[in-house]
């Protein structure tokens, strides 16, 4: 079969074409080893089988005997190898056969390539990298740039070291390719792509590409940041579904920068992102990425060369991965590698499993998808179906960009915020049940110190679960869960006599109209009645900051004053109490008096009847009427009030209960303000000046009275209009005065000039004016407003 033939045709009919392959990969254990496929061999005549290449095979000649097994538990471990399959799918246009030159110039394009590319790597020389054991030994470290110091991992077709380079005296790591593949142009060639994809990659979530160099024997190798850490899967288990939800984002913006860059990942798996001490997230081993143009969240990579490799990691890999169809790998196929992350974060497991490599690889080609656990929660199971949809069969099926399935990750937090606080809620109820059992068992001890802690028990669970439903409007958790708080609530609080707040807290959960609410309100009802026959001896009105009588409405007796209307008026309780209002001579004018009750008998009550009372101390000779209100520069020592009225009944007589509000302050501080402005209009005058503003918005202006007299326009007519203003300035003063205001409008500058304006009588007034502008907080122009003044006035 010609390789292009086999790389559109299925993985899996590639594989079950050998026996040997297929049986190979029936008995391989899982061991997160990459295995590497080479068609390029199959292409010229090779077997499939024997160009099979594991890490762990590299010292066995004999690469179709299956290694032996290293537990009872083998063929059961967890799936995630990386498989590549590396071929040819014909010639392109202008390029050359395996090993030679490549047309792309793209530095991030995985297809380019080789030979006539290392020429322009710089070369470097490294201790103890020689294939010659006795030459590595003869290499002086002041002539290398790199020692290596150990291994720090493995993989399909490299090795890492942890080494410390020279020239800036600091420890990174060497990725160097097995000694197998280094001769072959292939691997070479996929070996610089993957360099230059991390090297092209400017993201804190990617890791950094320090050189891409080749050492005396040839050999490739790059050095990047050495981080101190572990990868992903060494600690998934332990972290908190919080946590890892942390990176699996920083791993998704990640991938969501490849794919701004045209880059698509294609072996994304917890083993490919390391952790380090300090909080890094990093995504490595880029070597199966692809470069596309064009991005479109749809669009397929371009025809592909034959240093492209077709793979994956079968636990995590997509179904048009395991087809091996190069065509049909889109930006979709790394969301699906996401969902699948976030389905192991989730489950414990990945989405595919079989007891056998073949068997896992059947699985993902087929998307079968492993059962969830029972046991998951809501919100473990509202992530689920998030994973679900990124590891849709189809990929257009699937979250249309890796930012939405963010937005949907993100969206679920907040889910996952408003259900942590309706679980506190409910561990704050189960302990107001222990508060029960305490009550309950202790009669003695249902007092008011139990009765307030469980009202701030309840006032918590509420203000827990209304910040829950703020943060996710839609939680029927939340919101069922606050209905039956308050109905519960509102019984405790029936059963403590807080009839009031029982039913504000039925109406609250729409339980107003219920027979318990309707209960309530009667018992409410009848306790009312009762505490208005004692309403006279309440602490209530007798420590109320605002002046109280009661007085029996029939012949006018005070039957009680507060402290505060005795200190009002200046008068000891015994002066009061059982007095006729008639012969306390507090009204400053008895027509208001005779107004009030009036008033009082009609409607039943009175609100806000303003009036003036004489205080004890006061000796007021004349009453005052109200239709000449009082001068206070003559009389001394009134007092401005407010009064309201109500009659009620109590203990069966009909009573006047009233307050006074003491509001000398306020009328003092009118009169005074009404004093100023008679002052600043009679400045005017004297002055010869008018005041003007002009509101930008409604283009309203308006006058002074000095300015209409400034004008010469009758105050009657009101102030003139915009338009009306600017027709009654001269025709050759108009335009100057137009410009002056509208840079003050455009610039923010005051201004002053002279300009005639036509008064009443057709007469044209030779006027001085002043204009300074008015901002609001964003420095806009709002208003304009000034001063008017005849030039003859002295305004010249």
């Amino acid at each position: 079969m010609p390789p292009s033939d086999v790389l559109m045709s299925s993985l899996i009919e590639t594989i079950e074409v050998d026996a040997a392959l297929a049986n190979r990969l029936a008995e391989m254990p899982a061991d997160s080893q990459t295995l590497t496929l080479s068609l390029d061999a199959i292409a010229n005549g090779g077997s499939t089988a024997g160009v099979l290449q594991h890490p762990s095979w590299a010292r066995n000649p004999h690469l179709l005997t299956p290694p032996q097994s290293t537990g009872a538990d083998d063929s059961e471990d967890e799936l995630s190898e990386t498989i590549e399959v590396s071929g040819s799918v014909g010639s392109v246009e202008g390029s050359s056969p395996a090993g030679g030159n490549l047309l792309s110039n793209d530095p991030i394009d995985g297809q380019s390539a080789l030979a006539s590319c290392e020429g322009f790597l710089p070369p470097r020389r490294i201790a103890m990298l020689s294939s010659d054991p006795t030459k590595a030994d003869c290499v002086s470290l002041k002539d290398v740039e790199y020692r290596l110091i150990g291994t720090l991992g493995s993989g399909g077709t490299g090795i890492v070291y942890q080494a410390h380079q020279r020239a800036i005296d600091r420890e990174v790591a060497i990725k160097v390719l097995r000694r197998e593949l280094a001769t072959d142009a292939s691997s070479r060639g996929r070996f610089l792509a993957e360099a230059r994809v991390i090297g092209a990659l400017d993201h804190p979530n990617v890791i950094a590409l320090h050189d891409l160099c080749i050492d005396d024997e040839g050999q490739l190798f790059y050095s990047m940041k050495r981080v101190d850490g572990a990868s992903w899967d060494q600690q998934i288990d332990t972290l908190s579904l919080e946590k890892n939800l942390n990176i699996l984002l920083r791993v998704a913006d990640a991938i969501r920068y490849a794919h701004s860059r045209g880059l698509v990942h294609r072996d994304l798996k917890p083993e490919n992102v390391m952790l380090g001490r300090f909080g890094e997230v990093l995504v490595a081993d880029w070597g199966l990425a692809l470069s596309k143009s064009s991005l479109t969240p749809s669009s397929a990579v371009p025809s592909t060369d034959s240093h492209h490799a077709i793979g994956g990691t079968p636990a995590y890999m997509a179904p048009e991965l395991a087809a091996g169809d190069l065509f049909g790998i889109t930006y979709a196929t790394d969301i699906y590698l996401l969902g699948a992350i976030l389905f192991r974060v989730v489950t414990g497991f990945p989405p595919h499993h079989g007891k056998s490599l073949l068997a896992c690889i059947r699985a993902a080609a087929n998307n079968k998808i492993e059962p969830i656990p029972e046991n998951l929660g809501d919100t473990e199971l509202e992530l689920i179906q998030i994973a679900h949809k990124a590891m849709a069969t189809e990929p257009l099926d699937r979250f249309t960009s890796v930012e939405e399935l963010i937005e949907a990750i993100e969206g679920h937090r907040s889910h996952e915020a408003s259900d942590r606080l309706v679980r506190r809620a409910k561990r704050r109820l189960a302990e107001l049940d222990e508060l029960d059992a305490v009550e309950d068992s202790n009669k003695e001890k249902g007092s008011s110190g139990l009765r307030a802690d469980r009202y701030e028990r309840f006032a918590a669970v509420d203000a827990l679960l209304r910040e829950a439903i703020e943060i996710w409007p839609d939680n029927r958790r939340a919101i069922d869960t606050l209905r039956s708080t308050q109905l519960e609530f509102a019984r405790t609080a029936t059963a403590q006599g807080d009839l009031d707040l029982a039913l504000v807290l039925y109406e609250s959960a729409g339980q107003s109209n219920s027979e318990a609410a309707a209960r309530v309100r009667k018992q409410r009802d009848r306790r009312e009645r009762v505490r208005e026959s004692q309403a006279k001896y309440s602490t209530l009105f007798t420590h109320s900051p605002d002046a109280g009588l009661l007085i029996r409405w029939s012949d006018g007796v005070v039957m009680e004053a507060n402290t505060a209307c005795l200190e009002l008026l200046g008068y000891e309780k015994e002066e009061v109490v059982g007095e006729k209002m008639t012969s306390l001579t507090i009204w400053a004018c008895p027509m208001a008096r005779e107004k009030f009750i009036d008033q009082l008998a009609r409607e039943g009550q009175i609100d806000n009847f303003e009036t003036q009372f004489v205080p004890k101390q006061t000796k007021l000779e004349n009453p005052i009427c109200d239709d000449h209100p009082v001068d206070r520069s003559e009389v001394k020592g009134l007092i401005d009030v407010l009064i309201s009225s109500r009659t009620v009944q109590l203990a069966g007589e009909e009573m006047l209960l009233s307050t006074v509000r003491d509001i000398s302050a306020r009328k003092a501080a009118e009169h005074d303000l009404e004093y100023s402005r008679r002052r600043l209009r009679d400045l005017q005058r004297l002055a010869g000046l008018g005041s003007w503003s002009f509101t930008l918005q409604s283009q309203a202006i308006h006058w002074s009275e000095e300015a209409f007299r400034v004008t010469g326009r009758d105050v009657r007519r009101g102030s003139p209009n915009y338009n009306e203003f600017v027709a009654s300035i001269h025709p050759d003063d108009r335009e100057s005065l137009q410009i002056a205001i509208e840079r003050s409008v455009t610039q923010g500058t005051s201004y002053q000039l002279k300009f005639r304006y036509r008064d009443d009588q057709g007469k044209y007034r030779k006027l001085f004016t002043r204009g300074n502008p008015v901002f609001d907080a964003d420095d806009n122009v709002i208003e304009i407003y000034g001063i008017l003044q005849h030039v003859a006035a002295g305004g010249g």
